[in-house]
């Protein structure tokens, strides 16, 4: 897959063996710390089974939280590919010239290399010039103003409002106060547009609201998109939701071209569902028929920790996508030893559930994934996560699984949680596993206390040293 080069500081020239070309990623401002792990593992889907490191050139500033991040790229397609699928990615540009102010960026566009510039510049070429600004809203008679700055650009095509054959872009990133934005420096970029992310479209498509089936736990559609990125879901690919509730991660995945499989150990989510407004009995399966999505290979109720799956079935899921019960939100449970046989009615017996801790649930999903994941293939899930307790090292781990990317996403002030990805570089090893267990038993049951520790009154958290009440970056009232 994917590996990140080190990233080269920003004042020094974008240097690649690979063939690449530089461009600007505009990042949206949300979600900061999947941004660059997002990028890398789309790409990294598309190069399968071929991967390449990823060379990243810090912005401007050398600020690491900045939306402006230049990326090494081998082709436009490799752009346009990016941004059908990014949540986060906002487009990419091919860069004439930057600078601190308008007579800066234009010695820097005179400097452009002619050949970057004379296809896009010629008499059959219609054009648009789009100011955005980044940090601020800019008039109408701002943006005209700064476009009549640009009059020294050599364009001879006719200027196309609606349909023009390429898009200019110029942007400013100049921050206002009390914005809650990052210290990014005032900066102009110019450029041509090489892509646009479709995220809104798809954002728009599967918004919950709209959704006949939701649980009070469904995934936010964006964040299932993001997961089914992380785990670099492509058609074709069968992947399973061990926890699929209302199923918003195998609709994602299901919008990727990717065959689905969900498991849940509630009966009532999966087989019985409810009445919409309207008083129509709707389910999971309602909401693959609704977006005309192809359904599931399955749905079963089963316990991941005591799976349906054959002892001796080995490497048949090509991703798994899950949001585990950590008992913030939802409590997690297991299914109770069953009874002796002659007590079952096979017709109508639901085995009853006993709660399942944090802890036993993670490594269950971490063995599960190891021996059922194809090699090379990836678990995606979430772990919840108190940041002043939080330490790398007590992260749950397997010898069959490499972890790849960790980002946190922030949710209180006090609680957040992380999304964990990891590849499986092993055949599984029952020995191995069981070993592995033993030795990072006592760390695996710090997580028990995660739940509990959310719901401490505030004055019992720790103080001191500003590790307690820490302030989190804030963008529009909610925190990113």
């Amino acid at each position: 897959m994917f590996t990140v080069a080190e990233r080269q500081p920003a004042d020094q020239p974008f240097t690649s063996t690979l063939g690449e070309t530089e461009y600007l990623c505009w990042f949206l401002h949300r979600h900061l710390d999947f941004r660059r792990q997002e990028v890398e593992a789309v790409l990294g889907t598309a190069a399968v089974p071929q991967p390449r490191p990823v060379h990243w050139r810090q912005p401007y500033g050398a600020c690491d939280v900045s939306p402006f991040w230049y990326i090494g790229l081998r082709s436009e397609a490799e752009a346009l590919a990016l941004t059908e699928r990014c949540m986060i990615a906002r487009g990419i540009y091919e860069i004439w010239g930057e600078g601190d102010d308008m007579a800066e960026l234009q010695r820097s566009i005179e400097t452009c290399a002619a050949e970057k510039m004379a296809p896009w510049c010629s008499p059959e070429v219609s054009f648009k010039v789009a100011v955005d600004g980044w940090g601020q809203a800019l008039t109408q008679d701002q943006q005209v103003e700064l476009i009549e700055q640009l009059a020294f650009l050599p364009f001879k095509g006719r200027v196309n409002l609606k349909r023009p054959d390429v898009i200019f872009h110029l942007i400013v990133a100049r921050r206002q106060e009390n914005t809650g934005l990052p210290e990014v420096p005032h900066r102009f970029y110019f450029g041509r547009e090489v892509a646009s992310s479709k995220r809104n479209a798809i954002v728009k498509r599967y918004a919950l609201p709209n959704r006949r089936y939701l649980g009070p736990t469904s995934m936010d559609t964006e964040m299932a998109f993001i997961m089914c990125n992380q785990a670099q879901v492509r058609k074709g690919m069968l992947v399973w939701d061990p926890f699929v509730g209302t199923g918003s991660i195998l609709v994602a995945a299901a919008h990727l071209g990717a065959q689905t499989f969900g498991t849940d150990i509630d009966i009532r989510v999966i087989k019985w569902g409810k009445k919409d407004p309207a008083g129509c009995p709707v389910d999971i399966w309602s909401n693959f028929s609704d977006y005309g999505l192809t359904a599931p290979a399955g749905l079963l109720r089963a316990d991941v920790h005591s799976p349906p799956f054959r002892g001796n079935l080995q490497n048949i899921f090509g991703a798994i996508v899950c949001d585990p019960p950590y008992g913030v939100r939802a409590g997690g449970t297991k299914m109770e030893p069953k009874p002796r046989e002659s007590q079952l009615n096979p017709i109508d017996h639901i085995p009853s559930t006993t709660p399942y801790p944090l802890s036993e649930c993670l490594w269950d999903l971490l063995d599960l994934a190891a021996r059922l994941l194809i090699p090379g293939a990836r678990l995606v899930y979430f772990l919840p996560s108190i940041p002043h307790l939080y330490q790398a090292n007590l992260l749950p781990s397997h010898p069959a699984l490499e972890m790849v990317a960790n980002s946190e996403q922030i949710l209180t002030q006090r609680y957040s949680r992380r999304l964990i990805t990891m590849r499986k570089v092993a055949q599984h090893d029952p020995a191995a596993a069981a070993a592995h267990l033993r030795a990072i038993q006592s760390s695996l049951h710090t997580l028990d206390e995660i739940a509990s520790s959310v719901w401490q009154p505030r004055q019992e958290e720790p103080t001191g040293d500003g590790i307690a009440n820490v302030e989190k970056r804030r963008y529009r009232s909610k925190l990113v």
